[in-house]
Order: C-alpha cells, then sequence, then structure tokens
C-alpha cells in the first residue's frame, strides 16, 4: 500500500528546500507530486538540463478566443487575455524537488489545474494586464491569526515572523518537526477562509484536482508518494483524501490559444520588495545562506551568519566607491551589532531584518532622510541582487523571443544582464542606426517594456522634430520575454507582429466607430514608417486619401493633413520617398475640412479646446501646403459662413474671428465690433476663442485692450465676479512675457504706475499671495521711513 508523505512548504523558503533535500536522500520515495500546472511536466527534462541555471520561471498563458467565460464584463471584441508565472529559484523547494526527485530515480510530475482551466474555475476574476504569480501567498500576509502572532513575537510582518520562527534554527529541527510546525502555521493562514472564498479563488476546484492526481499515484502501488504543495492546500489535501468517497476532478475541455514554456527570469523580479507578490524578499541574501549550506567548507556552519558578515562588507566597500565615509572599523561594528541583535532576539543566527537593523545603527551617521536613504537603498539593492537566470540554446522560446534574442545580437545591443544601457541614434546619416530605431520603436508598438525613448523627435506626436538624434535607455527584464512571449500571438517576428497590430488597431477603430476618420489610418501611417514596415505605407497612405473624401470630423481632417505634411518633411528619417502625392492629399483633407467650417457652429462644450486647437493648426498647415490665395479664400468663406450660424458656439465663433483677422481677413474695426458685441452678450468665452487663434491682437490692436477695460469697468460688482472665472480662462495661454506686455500696455491706458517686471517662475498662488503681502509691508516700511520718493523714482 502506498505511504503519502505530505511536505507543506512556504515558496522560495531555503529552510524548506533544505528539509525537502534531506528528505528525499533519506526516504527516497518513488513519486514526487508538486503543485504546479499539469502540462509544464513536460518542460522538466528542461528544467534539469546542466546548462539551466536558476532563476527561471514556468510561464503560461490562456487567451480565450471562444468566449468560454460567461462574465459579461469582457469584451467580446476582444479575447480576455491571461498569464502567468511560476518562478523558480536555486533554494525554491520545488526545484529542490524537481532536481533532487529525478536524480534520485523518483517519478516526478506537477498535479494543479492547467492554468487555462484555473482561469476557467475562477471565472476570469483576476483578469489583469499584469501577470501574475501561481505561486500567490497573500493569505499568508492578510490572516489575523499571523498578525497577531506578528505582535505576541515582535515581528515587524510576516516575513519578519516567517525568518523569526523558521529560517533561523532550521538546521537543528528534525524534518519531522519541522513539517508539522509549517503544517500549523500555514494552516491558522487558512482559518479566515470560508468555503465560498475558497470556491470564489478556485482553492476547492484545485484541491479537488491535486487530490484525484495524488489518489490515482497511490493506486500505482506500494511506495512512498512525496506530496509537495503550498502549506496552505495541505489541509484540503489531507481532507478530501481521508474522505470515504475517492477524489476525483472535473476537467473541462479548452478551447482557445494557451501555451507553457521555459523563459530566464531575474532576482530583480523575484524580490517581493519590487512587487513580486509570492515567496521571500531580498532574493541574493537567501541564495547566499542556500549556497553556504552546499558549499562543503560552509555546510556545518550558520550559513545565515556567514551570508550577513560578506553582504556587510560589500555594503562598505560599495559605500566608499561612492564616497569616503564608512571604515572596516564601521563594518566591525555593524556585524557585531547584528550578531548581538540576533542574541537578544532569540536568533541562533542573524534574520534579514538583523542585518538591516545593524546596518542602521552602525552604518548611518547623518539623517535618516539623507545618509540612511542611500544607505538602505544599497543595501536593498545588494540583498535583492541582480542575478539573471540561463537556459540551453535548445529549449524552445516563443519564436517572437527568439526573433528578438537574435535582431539584438545583430544591432549588437547588450540583453545579456539587467543592467540599463543607453543607444545615441543619428536617424539623418546612419542606416544602422535608423534600424536599431525602428527595433525599439517596434518594441514600444508591441507595448514590450524593454527600450524608453529619453529625447528626440517624435514623428507621431510632432514634437521636438528639430532634433536630429534619438536617445534612448533599454534593458532586458523577464517582463520583456514574457510580453513578448503573449504578442506573439500577432505574429512569429518582430516585423510581422508590428505589421499584424497596425492592422489589429484599425479594426479595433472600426469596432469602435472610429473607422470612417481619417487621422486614425494617417496615424498608423507613420508608425509604420516609425517601425521600419515601409513596404505597408502605400496602402495605408491609399486607404487615407479614401477615407478623406467621407470624414466628417474637422479635427480629424487637419489632424491628417498634419501628420501628411509631417511624412513629406521627414522623408529622409523616416525613409519614405516612395511615397508620392502626400501634399495632394494633405491639400485634399484640407479643402474637406474648409467645407466642414460652418457645421462648427454646433461644436459641444467638451470639444471645444480641441476644434480651436485644429483651426491653430489648419492655418499652419495652409502656410505649409503654400500659403495659396485659393486656400486663403475657401478659409475665409468657411469662416464667415460659420459666423452666419446664429446661435452658434461662442468660443468658437471666437475662434473664426480671432483667424480671420490673423489671416488678414477683417479689420481691427471690425474685430473690436464682434469682441465688444459678444462681451455684452456671452461673457468671456468669445473672447477666450479670440485668444485661442490670435493671442497677439491683444498687444497689436490696442483699441482693443481699450475696448475690453471700458466694458470690465462697466460691469457691477456681481456680473463682474460671475464672469471671472471664465474670464481667467480666457487668458489662460498667455506667457508670462504677454501677460506682462498686455498689463503694462493697460497700465499706460489709465494711467497707472508700472513697475519692473519679475520673472517668477513654479510660484503656487499661496506664494503669489504672500510676495503681495510682503510687498505692501516694504511699501509702508519705506514710507514711514520717509523713502516714499526713492520708491516712485524706482519703478517709473
Amino acid at each position: 500500500m502506498a505511504d503519502i508523505l505530505f511536505f507543506p512548504i512556504r515558496h522560495h523558503s531555503p529552510a524548506c528546500a533544505w528539509h525537502l533535500e534531506r528528505l528525499i536522500d533519506e526516504r527516497r520515495p518513488r513519486a514526487i507530486l508538486i503543485e504546479g500546472p499539469r502540462d509544464a511536466t513536460a518542460l522538466l527534462e528542461q528544467i534539469t538540463h546542466a546548462a539551466t541555471q536558476a532563476p527561471i520561471a514556468i510561464y503560461t498563458t490562456f487567451v480565450d478566443t471562444t468566449n468560454q467565460l460567461a462574465a459579461p464584463t469582457f469584451d467580446r471584441a476582444k479575447p480576455a487575455r491571461f498569464s502567468a508565472y511560476y518562478p523558480l529559484a536555486d533554494y525554491s523547494p520545488e526545484l529542490v524537488a524537481i532536481r533532487k526527485g529525478r536524480a534520485a530515480g523518483a517519478a516526478v510530475r506537477f498535479i494543479d489545474l492547467m492554468f487555462p482551466e484555473m482561469v476557467l474555475a475562477e471565472g476570469g476574476q483576476k483578469k489583469s494586464e499584469q501577470a501574475r504569480s501561481l505561486l500567490d501567498e497573500h493569505h499568508m500576509r492578510h490572516s489575523r491569526f499571523l498578525k497577531a502572532l506578528c505582535e505576541r513575537t515582535g515581528a515587524r510582518d510576516p516575513d519578519d515572523l516567517w525568518d523569526h520562527l523558521y529560517e533561523t534554527d532550521f538546521q537543528q529541527m528534525p524534518s519531522e518537526e519541522f513539517i508539522k510546525r509549517v503544517e500549523t502555521y500555514c494552516a491558522l493562514s487558512r482559518a479566515d477562509y470560508t468555503t465560498e472564498m475558497l470556491a470564489a479563488e478556485a482553492h476547492l476546484a484545485r484541491e479537488a484536482a491535486m487530490a484525484a492526481e495524488i489518489a490515482a499515484e497511490a493506486e500505482q502501488g506500494d511506495g512512498l508518494i512525496l506530496v509537495v504543495t503550498g502549506g496552505f492546500h495541505t489541509p484540503g489535501l489531507k481532507e478530501r483524501l481521508a474522505a470515504d468517497e475517492k477524489p476525483t476532478a472535473r476537467h473541462e475541455p479548452i478551447t482557445g490559444d494557451a501555451q507553457t514554456l521555459l523563459m530566464r527570469y531575474g532576482f530583480a523580479q523575484l524580490d517581493r520588495l519590487n512587487g513580486y507578490a509570492s515567496g521571500m524578499p531580498s532574493p541574493a541574501f537567501y541564495q547566499r545562506v542556500w549556497e553556504h549550506l552546499h558549499n562543503p567548507k560552509t555546510s556545518d556552519t550558520l550559513p545565515a551568519a556567514r551570508a550577513t558578515a560578506e553582504f556587510i562588507v560589500e555594503l562598505g566597500r560599495l559605500s566608499r566607491e561612492k564616497a569616503p565615509g564608512l571604515s572596516p572599523a564601521d563594518e566591525i561594528a555593524a556585524l557585531d551589532q547584528t550578531r548581538r541583535l540576533a542574541g537578544f532576539r532569540q536568533h541562533p543566527q542573524p534574520t534579514r531584518e538583523d542585518l538591516l537593523d545593524g546596518i542602521r545603527s552602525s552604518f548611518i551617521k547623518g539623517s535618516a532622510d539623507a545618509e540612511g536613504l542611500n544607505i538602505l537603498t544599497q543595501a536593498r539593492v545588494l540583498l535583492a541582487g541582480d542575478r539573471i537566470g540561463d537556459l540551453p540554446p535548445d529549449v524552445g522560446v516563443a519564436p517572437l523571443v527568439d526573433d528578438f534574442r537574435r535582431t539584438a545580437r545583430n544591432l549588437k545591443l547588450d540583453i545579456s544582464t539587467l543592467a540599463a544601457k543607453e543607444a545615441h541614434l543619428d536617424l539623418y546619416r546612419h542606416v544602422n542606426h535608423r534600424a536599431i530605431s525602428h527595433f525599439f520603436h517596434r518594441l514600444a508598438y508591441l507595448d514590450v517594456p524593454f527600450g524608453e525613448r529619453r529625447s528626440g523627435p517624435d514623428f507621431v506626436a510632432g514634437s521636438n522634430l528639430e532634433r536630429i538624434a534619438e536617445i534612448w535607455r533599454y534593458a532586458w527584464s523577464p517582463d520583456t520575454e514574457s510580453k513578448l512571449t503573449e504578442q506573439t500571438l500577432y505574429g512569429g517576428t518582430l516585423e510581422e507582429a508590428s505589421a499584424n497590430l497596425l492592422q489589429h488597431g484599425l479594426d479595433e477603430a472600426e469596432a469602435k466607430g472610429l473607422g470612417r476618420r481619417s487621422d486614425v489610418t494617417a496615424t498608423q501611417l507613420l508608425h509604420a514608417c516609425r517601425m521600419g514596415l515601409q513596404r505597408f505605407a502605400p496602402e495605408l497612405l491609399a486607404r487615407t486619401a479614401a477615407l478623406i473624401a467621407e470624414d466628417a470630423s474637422f479635427i480629424s481632417l487637419v489632424s491628417t493633413a498634419e501628420q501628411l505634411l509631417l511624412l513629406h518633411s521627414s522623408r529622409e528619417p523616416l525613409e519614405a520617398h516612395h511615397l508620392t502625392g502626400l501634399t495632394d492629399i494633405a491639400n485634399a483633407a484640407c479643402q474637406r475640412a474648409y467645407y466642414l467650417l460652418p457645421q462648427l457652429a454646433g461644436t459641444g462644450a467638451q470639444e471645444e479646446n480641441d476644434v480651436l486647437d485644429a483651426l491653430n493648426a489648419l492655418q499652419q498647415v495652409m502656410l505649409s501646403l503654400g500659403d495659396s490665395q485659393a486656400n486663403h479664400v475657401l478659409l475665409r468663406n468657411g469662416l464667415r459662413l460659420l459666423l452666419d450660424e446664429p446661435g452658434g458656439n461662442p468660443a468658437i465663433r471666437g475662434g473664426a474671428v480671432g483667424a480671420l483677422h490673423a489671416d488678414g481677413q477683417m479689420t481691427d474695426d471690425e474685430l473690436i465690433r464682434w469682441v465688444s458685441g459678444h462681451m455684452e452678450q456671452d461673457g468671456p468665452g468669445f473672447l477666450r476663442g479670440v485668444l485661442h487663434t490670435n493671442r497677439p491682437c491683444l498687444w497689436q490692436v490696442t483699441a482693443l485692450l481699450e475696448n475690453l477695460n471700458s466694458t470690465l469697468c462697466a460691469w457691477d460688482e456681481s456680473q463682474f465676479v460671475r464672469v471671472l472665472p471664465e474670464l481667467r480662462l480666457a487668458f489662460a495661454d498667455l506667457t508670462a512675457h504677454e501677460a506682462d506686455l498686455v498689463a503694462r500696455t493697460v497700465a499706460r491706458q489709465v494711467g497707472a504706475s508700472v513697475v519692473p517686471s519679475l520673472r517668477i517662475t513654479g510660484a503656487q498662488p499661496e506664494d503669489l499671495l504672500l510676495g503681495a503681502a510682503l510687498n505692501q509691508r516694504v511699501e509702508e516700511t519705506l514710507a514711514r521711513d520717509g523713502l516714499a520718493a526713492f520708491l516712485e523714482e524706482a519703478t517709473r
């Protein structure tokens, strides 16, 4: 009859891994069953390959392309996507069980639900753009019992509590006693859960599946079966196997896209302090402990004590490299303090928190917010580590990951470490630099975390176009390859995936009702050229041209013309010489925009600013197209028809008046009459539109300011207060210099003194009020001291 031994673990615990390793050596189980997706069993050969170096991760994805999830919250036009990691470090009990078990000849396999089954059992409740961990231990941080235990023992948090109870004296404890204590600890963390909560998070479905696998293995013959699962599940598994009824699991047929594969992982991602929600913080610290446990020269000593001493010395050396300060005597004091703290807390060897406290008390000599922050930041970076795992060359990866690696090598980009690097790219003179730029932009478009453009021209947004070079900061991370793996859905190469995602973006715009807007396609055209997908550009340009004739959005048409002219002027860096007719198509978009001008009278309040911005842009586009008299006439006629629309939006009508005056199609007197009439009728809304499209008229047409001042002075206080917010909004776009110019002009008109200009940057309203109060006190003091004449002379 088979003997079943449950080994409850905490994920990434060196103490659990050490006892598990020893137990496998002593008991020699015939089968080892591990919590983990069943389909990952096929990866065990690669996991135990001699060239595999931890940390690594099993990465699994599921795309619900057939809409199996009944949740109505999902957009049916876009399949729900899910992904998850199963990280493995050298000191992870699961990896130890795999390595030791296979070396001992045991039958090793995973027994949990496959990831798609898990998602379906949860009903898709954990959908997120961020991949989650399959080794989640949030229950250990939210348990009422464990929080009470932290208070009783003086532990700072559950991580500190775990170290206090299990990671300090595990070498002196029999494995049977260690297992019993861990099971008790984990049972307490489960005590807060109701049956409904367990079902909602799919724990019951998972435990049913694992129990069925255990029962099936028990029927295969005698011998020891070792079951390695998170301690949270151990009570549930025991209960199911102890029941009279044989455990069974129901596996629903899975449709849709799913994959499970291995990938490199890094300590930075494994560190819980960086956001990883499972396991232990400071992986480099526990890795050092694990290595000392298996070093023949140090295995019989206290590994955490040796690791602590090494980290203190390394931290002291690193601090001296950056700035003088810490000495070897400080390191000795920190080590002595760490040991004393460990003894005071009854720890046979220092814990991670003992080490940090020793560093705080001995290395920080100044302010905790200054020197202390720097020291502790260095310490946490050191304790986290920067190690990245590796896999054999023949381990299969997603084709998009393979293309990424190959392309990075060909472009001589370093992806071997987590360290960030910079790439300076001259887009106008070096073809290879353009290829690197295409690579970065394709990854950015695919939403792959790898490169960040720090400066340079943005041809899509139309900003910083005067610059000729791009500067990118890039760094590989496990998230890079996981996102690439997910985006394999769109293609096997970066070029193919980017092109298909371009088309997907157009399809999504169509689904959202934006498919008839030419600016959507024009934007995709710029993206295509920026990513080196010029072979798709003629089709996108033709599609843009076709959409212009039916585009009913003034904003869209002006944006299309802007983008096409930008592409025309940037043909060299965007390699768009083969595109012909760009200016003709841009002109067609302008012609259509002129035709739509009268319809802008019905613009709603939410679109006011966008329409006013488009009116401004239209004037610039007209100049870029050659400043032809025919276009001036079309613009004038369209704007005049807009003004003839009764009851139109005041701000838009004001924008039309400002545009006509700026284009020389309206006299100063006519401008004043329009503004004067609307100030009485519509308040400052009309003025805001005028200034949005023609700010210079404020200081170029002095009679306009005189008229505005007269109008404002004629209002009573209640009327002025009522319109003051909108009046302030009308002048909000003025620069500091322009506001000063207007103020001086008004001051001269009313005979007021003009004070010297003060350039104030970054001031808050309360700063200005304080300044005004101080200014008044200075004036009063000067007057009291008989120096008022001096002040008057200085302000002339």
